[in-house]
């Protein structure tokens, strides 16, 4: 994947990712980090999470080997050369803010990459204004209604997601998680 911010794509400047390797990784099929361009700015085209969901989401499976959904993306060449590659073992985990720049190294080892990730928010965070300070991100609409609480799956609180309220809620599809007793009568 290109380099990228996920608060590009509307996630909280307070989230941390998380990214676990199933099997081994190397150098030529790990993560990248470029670290030099946490406080640049080098994007940030205007993306609205709520047209994402109602005009793009679904086309998800039909882009796994070429991308030709509108994504936003560096507006300027990442200086590669300079990239921290950390190739974590099995049993590993790298924790990473969602503003890092980050990408996929492109995978020349002839093996796929497995791994388990994803992505938190703490609720104190928020409402204090923790998180990164934002350099270039102009996206509009919040993935926060996307967050369950770890403890007992009920959804974000109201007053959380209404501080990520921006007007353009009406816009497309308001993605949630269904109700935590929803999801509980399924497992």
């Amino acid at each position: 994947m290109a380099s990228h911010r996920d608060t590009w794509y509307s996630a909280p400047l307070a989230q941390l990712n998380y990214w676990m390797p199933v099997y081994d990784v190397s150098a030529d099929n790990a993560m990248a980090f470029h670290p030099e361009y946490f406080d640049r700015a080098i994007d940030s085209p205007v993306y609205n999470y709520y047209e994402w969901n109602a005009k793009h989401r679904a086309a998800a499976s039909s882009n796994v080997r070429t991308e030709v959904r509108p994504l936003p993306e560096p507006t300027e060449p990442v200086d590669l050369s300079s990239s921290t590659v950390l190739v974590t073992p099995v049993g590993g985990m790298l924790e990473f803010s969602g503003h890092h720049l980050h990408s996929s190294v492109p995978n020349t080892s002839g093996r796929t990459r497995f791994s388990i990730d994803f992505r938190t928010v703490n609720i104190d965070d928020i409402r204090c204004g923790a998180g990164a300070r934002n350099v270039d991100s102009r996206c509009t609409g919040s993935s926060i209604r996307d967050f369950i609480s770890a403890a007992d799956l009920s959804p974000m609180p109201d007053d959380i997601v209404a501080l990520f309220n921006d007007g353009t809620e009406t816009k497309g599809d308001l993605v949630s998680v269904p109700p935590a007793h929803a999801i509980s009568a399924r497992a």
